[in-house]
């Protein structure tokens, strides 16, 4: 069962860094609502990329919850992510419950090409050291197979220009009211799109790098909404997505664009590889 936790963690992860690509760098500036009065809904989510296209780093507040082979899987967490000049991530979980049971709340730190968790129910297992070192790769193997790693390294790749972009393809996005998103007055704008008219959207190596997450993930469209602020940042986003190994539905909702995002491996001493089959770093 803790092997399931910790390689359902990484998999929320790789999923939301791959969802929501790499928000952030909010400059402050003059509202720009009045300028999106006469725009499509696909234009603005167009403008909203592009804004969002010079950010490296944000906070997110995530809940996961998915339906998965595995078994039923729903994580609250706070997300800090940076994705220059490397991708690194900082998650405090507050509740993740998999297969009828429940982890108290824990944190985990993604930096390079491993996972730190601290989590009590590992210490056991840790040699009774408050930090587990996981490799992603590892993880990955044992959630099934899913290329964690590489979806990180896609999401550096990925700009979020280009995340955004691919939600313009839709179809039939439309805007269906105004909200205030934690403080910020937003237009709200909801819509579905397939990933290949997702993946169209993106030049050719960005192209073939994201083939690559969805054929893993499947191929069955995406529903989704997106709030924008008046600033044309994202404030939130709901995907739905049904993928292989069963349905995944994030909310997401965005705050301290651009501010500094510092994570970095806990201290050598503090640190163990748990004794747990296919998941040793």
């Amino acid at each position: 069962m803790i092997r399931r936790f910790a390689a359902g963690t990484a998999v929320a992860a790789g999923l939301t860094l791959t969802l929501t690509g790499c928000l952030g760098d909010a400059k402050e500036g003059a509202s720009e609502a009045g300028k999106n009065i006469r725009l499509s809904a696909a234009q603005i989510l167009g403008q909203s990329a592009e804004k969002a296209g010079k950010a490296d780093s944000y906070k997110a507040d995530v809940i996961v919850d998915s339906q998965l082979t595995q078994g039923a899987m729903k994580m609250e967490m706070s997300v800090a992510t940076r994705t220059k000049p490397d991708v690194a991530m900082q998650m405090n979980v507050k509740s993740m419950s998999m297969g009828g049971q429940t982890v108290p709340g824990y944190e985990a730190r993604i930096v390079g090409d491993y996972m730190y968790l601290k989590m009590p129910a590992l210490a056991s297992r840790n040699g009774g050291k408050p930090w587990a070192r996981i490799s992603l790769t590892s993880a990955g193997q044992a959630a099934g197979g899913m290329n964690l790693k590489q979806m990180l390294d896609q999401s550096k790749q990925q700009n979020p220009a280009e995340q955004t972009k691919m939600l313009t393809a839709s179809k039939d996005v439309r805007e269906v009211g105004t909200e205030n998103v934690g403080g910020v007055q937003t237009r709200h704008y909801t819509g579905t799109v397939s990933p290949q008219e997702a993946l169209a959207k993106l030049d050719p190596q960005n192209r073939a790098a994201m083939e690559k997450t969805y054929a893993q993930l499947g191929n069955a469209p995406i529903a989704f909404d997106l709030w924008v602020g008046d600033d044309s940042l994202p404030r939130k986003m709901v995907n739905k997505l049904q993928t292989q190994m069963g349905a995944v539905n994030t909310t997401m909702v965005f705050s301290d664009y651009g501010k500094p995002v510092d994570v970095a491996a806990p201290p050598a001493a503090e640190t163990g590889t748990p004794n747990i089959p296919g998941l040793t770093g």
